[in-house]
């Protein structure tokens, strides 16, 4: 008979799994000079950042923390250049999707809130919880030895964040995988998911201002 938490922690990653990792996969993606965003309040990332802080709680996620401004800027940096080596590799050939910037105090605060919620989601969900959930169950199961196992299930994560960004066309995968690599890093090296938090949200808001 299956025991009551391994089956619990197997269902949860698979409702996540089926309701908030694949969907963005599949979803259809963008044409050029759609409006990716518009700033409103945002519900929905707010909705997914309060369940993802609920489950690193649940998932007993207490890191001790080592320090931040050290290897946090420094990721920062590297995920910035990354990016606008990209852009300049590609100005000339791919179409910009509009992007436009918040007008008004009010429509900054939305952006604000929907950034950090979003980096708040995206940092639990695929740094914190994904490889490390799917590392546990494939455990129970004996599946391979544990190097073998590790990887793959950082590879799944690696693939599943990257490809939550198709929507927006390959570069952005690219970019996004990238982007995973540095930050899955810097949650290793520090054991603080408030780090990468932290570096996703100014990105992101760096990123509008600049990009």
């Amino acid at each position: 008979m299956i025991n009551k938490s391994i089956f619990s922690e197997i269902l949860i990653f698979s409702l996540i799994l089926v309701f908030l990792i694949l969907p963005p996969v599949i979803a259809p993606g963008v044409s050029a000079g759609d409006q990716i965003f518009t700033w409103t309040f945002p519900f929905r990332q707010i909705g997914l950042g309060i369940f993802a802080v609920v489950l690193f709680v649940l998932s007993k996620g207490l890191n001790t923390r080592k320090g931040f401004f050290y290897p946090g800027f420094f990721a920062l940096t590297f995920m910035f250049f990354v990016a606008l080596l990209i852009r300049f590799i590609t100005k000339n050939s791919v179409k910009e999707f509009d992007i436009a910037l918040p007008s008004g105090g009010l429509q900054w605060i939305f952006c604000v809130l929907t950034f950090l919620f979003s980096a708040v989601y995206e940092e639990v969900i695929y740094r914190f919880y994904f490889a490390d959930a799917f590392y546990r169950i494939l455990g129970y199961t004996r599946f391979g030895d544990k190097k073998s196992t590790l990887i793959i299930c950082q590879a799944l994560a690696l693939l599943a964040f990257a490809f939550a960004h198709l929507y927006l066309g390959i570069l952005a995968v690219i970019n996004a995988a990238v982007a995973h690599l540095v930050l899955t890093y810097l949650y290793k090296k520090t054991n603080f998911i408030w780090n990468c938090v932290l570096v996703h949200f100014l990105y992101n808001i760096i990123s509008l201002i600049l990009l």
